[in-house]
């Protein structure tokens, strides 16, 4: 913005004469408001610079704000690009966690097949023995029970582990009284025997087998008819078991 510059203009008078009357004529005649109009004329003169300045003040504000536009979208990107990359390292983190803990689950389940438990088990009757019809036989004195399982007060092995056990039964009869048995896993008879003798003499007969049994399934021996277990010190009637592989 332009403001007009007042101009105090001086009248100088041209006179003949006298040169004495000369210099006193020719001497400026000024305004009477000579002090108020330079006065005025530098407060426009200061005004004009304030608004260059104001200008300048503008233009610099301008360039501030674009510089801290452009810091603030730089600070935006990096803020993003901070994000992304936490994202980045949890999802590897993740997947490292994840993949550590199928191959520690790989190691364990090559450890547990490859690392056979001692499973096994021998128990007897403690007495000669009546059961009738089709009962369990419990072989009451246990004198081994490796991996503990083999329950003396039911006369049933469950199994610790799944694998491939080895089982057999022995029994004596009692002369003209026969004994009729088998073993049995969960329901599903595996191997039996039938032992008499019309002589009255008492006799001995064994049965064995191999299953595969899962864990915690069960396996025992039954009988299947009435049947008496002789007992005494040269006659043991005995349940064993063991496990050969899992």
């Amino acid at each position: 913005m332009l403001t007009p510059i007042l101009i105090v203009v001086c009248l100088i008078p041209i006179t003949s004469g006298h040169p004495h009357e000369r210099r006193q004529n020719d001497e400026p005649i000024c305004s009477k408001f000579d002090y108020e109009e330079k006065l005025l004329e530098k407060m426009i003169r200061m005004e004009m610079k304030m608004e260059k300045i104001i200008e300048e003040v503008k233009d610099k504000e301008k360039n501030i704000m674009s510089v801290a536009t452009n810091l603030s979208q730089r600070v935006g990107n990096m803020e993003n690009d901070a994000i992304q990359f936490q994202r980045g390292i949890n999802r590897t983190m993740v997947e490292f966690a994840d993949s550590y803990s199928e191959e520690k689950r790989k190691l364990s389940d090559l450890a547990d097949k490859s690392f056979i438990p001692i499973v096994g088990f021998n128990a007897r009757l403690s007495s000669t023995k009546t059961v009738n019809g089709e009962n369990k036989v419990i072989f009451d004195t246990v004198i081994t029970n490796q991996g503990e399982g083999y329950d003396s007060s039911t006369g049933i092995f469950t199994a610790p582990y799944t694998g491939l056990y080895f089982f057999s039964a022995h029994v004596c009869n009692n002369g003209k009284s026969g004994v009729h048995y088998a073993i049995y896993q969960e329901g599903t008879q595996l191997t039996s025997s039938t032992q008499y003798d019309n002589n009255n003499v008492h006799s001995c007969s064994s049965v064995s087998t191999i299953a595969m049994v899962n864990k915690a399934e069960r396996v025992w021996v039954q009988t299947l008819y009435t049947s008496v277990f002789v007992s005494d010190s040269f006659r043991w009637n005995a349940f064993s078991g063991s496990l050969l592989n899992k």
